[in-house]
């Protein structure tokens, strides 16, 4: 059996060392603090539906693949596998990432062939091109804060209280705030073993926001804290090799950049970058300034800082604080990223937005081996759904398809100006005690958004003609924007009945 520096290799790629084939290993206690951990997640591994990892004999193929047969290890536990008690051993497939071994010393490949203790083989084949370390600017390429090996992390439990408690310590949030952040942290290990990455738009007074993304530095996955970023910006980051985790202040986000913000929480849009394309795919956490709500991305989650608290601004974590969860985070990753890719979690029962369920699905499936802690995602998201839900029913799209659906329910209704649609909107403002007015223009360009093109309807003006397309539009509009009326207030709307009970379906 392999010793405990056997079981774990590095490859330099450095522009000094990329020629040499000889592996280095990494020190003794780093060997034994992920050997330990993998010791005391073997013993707690998942049975149940949320997370799996197949059972599977480890050998000295290093192909992943193929057949090997299992070999039982020395001690009480390999006598009880001979004497004919087979034990299940969960594989780790063969995972390389980025490490600096010291802060003077260029970035390394950290190459993890089989993570069962003892049965580690050491790397043998080139390391794939995937794992080359990406060309970066040298300000960057300095700058990147990267684990310097693994450490033992405990628990998920355990490492998601660590991070809670972090985040207490450093920054005015919320409870609920840290956990929902702490789960984000935690899926940024795992960009290439998720199917997306839910982005995160912070919003607040610019000294506490700034401390949080500072604090983030300590529990995301390769870092980068970026100022006035634009497209440009993003090109130049190597982000389809480096798959990091941008920071970022920009007050003033433009549409195009939100947008472009927005598509590259998804796997897949390419960038045109001169002559080629790229993909911006990684994960992003902004700040948008304190008074920029309407400024939000089309975000997955969003959190404010800071509040009307008189505390005095922390400091930011000291650098053996934030090597520590980089180690910690790291060990994570090299047990977990097999958990987290097999995962299968579910949202079922509960009636979110289908935008919303996937964002619970994928923060629980980057927590291994605790049922309870990953369940514990859907009651955050659940009251945010809820809260989700007002604001889109009151906000200006909201109003306008209620104005329409009341007039859809008006008895011999065929046609409706903009212009009342508009005088609707205004009476329900009224009704709610704001002294907001919309003109009729702007009803219009609503209405164009939403898809409901409006016509000239005679000398009178432009309208919405109600017939079958336009109302069942309207009411999937409303269905969609939770402004649909309640079946004893429209008793005889067939549209509303059909949605309700789809709506019904749904939740069972």
């Amino acid at each position: 059996m392999e010793g405990p520096t056997d079981n774990l290799t590095t490859q330099s790629t450095s522009e000094d060392e990329a020629q040499t084939d000889k592996p280095s290993t990494m020190p003794q206690g780093a060997a034994c603090e992920l050997g330990s951990n993998v010791e005391a997640q073997n013993a707690t591994t998942d049975t149940t539906e949320t997370t799996s990892m197949p059972p599977v004999g480890n050998g000295s193929s290093l192909e992943e693949g193929s057949e090997t047969e299992s070999v039982a290890p020395e001690g009480p536990a390999g006598h009880s596998a001979r004497a004919g008690t087979p034990l299940e051993k969960p594989k780790y497939t063969p995972i390389s990432d980025l490490i600096r071994p010291d802060p003077d010393r260029p970035i390394s490949i950290f190459d993890l062939q089989r993570g069962h203790c003892g049965l580690v083989h050491p790397h043998v084949p080139p390391i794939p091109k995937q794992y080359d370390v990406p060309a970066l600017p040298p300000t960057l390429y300095r700058s990147l804060i990267l684990p310097t090996g693994p450490a033992r992390f405990g628990t998920a439990r355990e490492l998601f209280d660590s991070i809670v408690g972090l985040l207490r310590n450093h920054v005015i949030l919320s409870e609920k705030q840290c956990s929902l952040l702490a789960y984000w942290s935690m899926a940024t290990w795992f960009p290439d073993y998720l199917p997306f990455i839910p982005s995160v738009t912070v919003t607040g007074p610019a000294s506490w926001a700034d401390l949080l993304l500072r604090t983030l530095v300590a529990v995301c996955r390769r870092p980068m804290l970026l100022a006035d970023v634009n497209p440009a910006v993003l090109r130049a980051l190597s982000l389809a090799d480096l798959r990091p985790t941008l920071l970022m202040r920009e007050p003033q986000l433009s549409k195009r950049m939100a947008a472009l913000l927005d598509a590259s929480n998804q796997p897949g849009y390419l960038v045109c970058s001169g002559k080629d394309f790229e993909p911006l795919y990684c994960a992003k956490c902004t700040y948008v300034s304190e008074h920029s709500e309407s400024q939000l991305l089309k975000t997955d989650i969003h959190i404010r800082v800071g509040g009307n608290s008189r505390r005095s601004l922390p400091r930011v974590p000291k650098g053996d604080v934030i090597q520590d969860f980089q180690n910690r985070l790291f060990s994570y990753r090299l047990i977990g990223h097999d958990a987290v890719a097999q995962s299968k979690f579910r949202v079922s029962g509960f009636r979110f937005r289908p935008e919303v369920s996937a964002v619970a699905e994928v923060l629980g499936a980057s927590i291994m081996n605790d049922p309870e802690l990953q369940r514990g995602v859907i009651e955050l998201l659940q009251e945010r759904d809820e809260q989700a839900r007002v604001d889109r029913a009151s906000g200006l799209d909201g109003t306008v398809l209620s104005a329409v659906l009341w007039h859809c329910h008006q008895p011999d209704q065929q046609q409706v100006f903009v212009r009342e649609i508009a005088s609707t909107v205004n009476r329900i403002y009224n009704q709610e005690g704001e002294s907001r007015k919309i003109s009729n223009e702007t009803v219009g360009h609503v209405l164009k958004n939403l898809g409901l093109y409006t016509r000239r309807l005679g000398s009178a003006g432009r309208g919405l003609v109600l017939d079958k397309a336009i109302q069942s539009r309207a009411h999937e509009l409303g269905h969609a924007n939770d402004v649909l009326r309640d079946d004893a207030e429209v008793p005889e709307c067939g549209y509303c009945h059909k949605l309700q009970l789809q709506q019904s379906e749904e939740v069972v």
